[in-house]
């Protein structure tokens, strides 16, 4: 019994010492390609209209957004707004819907494809400062929220776009990178862009699918900016104002019965004539642009469809010849057909060497452009700037 007991006793005592054996796994540090992110590809539109500049992005995996790229190229190239100002964006392609509000947007549209619902934004800032300048810090701080480095290009890259209905010179921006974590890094110097709708940074920061833009001045203020709305922005009160650049000084002679119109930042003198029934439109705008590509945009928005060369040729052949400011210009009359609801443009052209073009445009019904041709004659050569 004795020898039993000892037995017992080892064999407890050998039972709680015992260690269970230690299990190793393999995990592996590189995640398999099926769940890898892949590139992410952002497409941007800026389209100036009137004292706002508009924006239109959508992003996300680049093989989904390649399935929807020329598609969002021609909707906003087929933009028009409205009499408030803003774009009308139906009636919308088949499989796109308009999405909830969300901050900092004028609206959201939700884009279905085969690979991922895509998210496309429309967004607006006041217009400020130089343009080219206006478009490089934009385009720079979307390349942020795909960790891409500033670019030393014009627009950072961006191309010119054809939008007949914008008041000056639309950017196109097509980017493929990875989506930086916080959206893309904080201006240098923060200031009142470093928490604005595409600072992409800071606590506040909507993210990398952000769709607004970064303000290149003190223009923005409140729900528009992102903050709280306010008569300011907090930091802005150092910033000097581009009053000059915006705004230099034009001379002129305002013909009988011209009345003021709808006023802008981007325009230097805006006019409407003609009958309170029939008004037509005059507006006195610098952007850029070659004269054959505006001629043949001006064409198409009368006719509602791209001219022949031919056509273009002979508009090109036609031109008056005038001298505006010192500088020769080329004035172009289409006449669009009133039983077709078509308008008229009168628009001339003033090249400035090392400048911008100055764009003198009426736009309105035939007749209405027809009677106004004298008077509009008399303050193209009154004009001075």
């Amino acid at each position: 019994m004795l020898r039993l007991t000892v037995l017992f006793g080892c064999l407890l005592l050998a039972g709680c010492g015992s260690e269970e054996g230690v299990v190793t796994y393999t995990i592996p540090t590189e995640v398999p390609e099926q769940l890898a992110p892949g590139k992410q590809r952002m497409l941007g539109a800026i389209v100036p209209r009137g004292d706002k500049v508009w924006f239109f992005k959508v992003m996300g995996p680049e093989k989904a957004v390649e399935l929807v790229d020329d598609q969002f190229r021609q909707f906003v190239q087929g933009i028009q707004f409205g009499e408030d100002g803003n774009p009308v964006l139906e009636p919308l392609p088949e499989t796109w819907r308009r999405g909830g509000d969300k901050p900092m947007r004028f609206a959201s549209i939700d884009i279905n494809t085969p690979k991922k619902q895509l998210d496309l934004s429309v967004s607006d800032l006041p217009s400020f400062g130089t343009w080219d300048d206006y478009v490089k810090r934009n385009v720079d701080r979307w390349r942020g929220q795909l960790s891409l480095e500033p670019s030393d290009e014009k627009w950072s890259g961006g191309q010119p776009l054809d939008v007949p209905a914008a008041e000056g010179e639309s950017v196109w921006v097509d980017l493929t990178g990875e989506a930086a974590a916080g959206g893309g890094g904080m201006m240098a110097g923060g200031g009142p862009f470093s928490a604005g709708p595409f600072s992409g940074g800071g606590p506040n920061s909507p993210g990398p699918n952000s769709p607004g833009p970064m303000s290149p001045g003190p223009v923005a203020s409140g729900a528009a900016a992102g903050g709280p709305p306010s008569s300011a922005i907090p930091g802005a009160g150092n910033l000097p104002p581009a009053t000059d650049a915006a705004q230099p000084k034009v001379d002129f002679e305002r013909p009988d019965g011209w009345r003021d119109g709808r006023k802008s930042m981007m325009r230097w003198a805006s006019f409407e004539v003609g009958g309170e029934d029939a008004a037509a439109e005059v507006t006195v705008i610098p952007a850029l642009g070659e004269v054959r590509d505006n001629v043949a945009r001006w064409m198409g928005q009368v006719a509602g469809k791209p001219p022949a060369d031919e056509e273009v040729d002979k508009m090109l052949a036609d031109a008056e010849s005038l001298t505006i400011s010192g500088f020769p210009a080329q004035r172009f009359v289409i006449e669009g057909d009133p039983e077709q609801g078509q308008k008229s443009i009168d628009a001339t052209m003033v090249p400035r060497p090392g400048q911008q073009t100055v764009f003198i445009k009426m736009t309105g019904p035939p007749e209405t452009v027809a009677e106004q041709s004298d008077a509009m004659r008399t303050f193209l050569k009154s004009l001075s700037f």
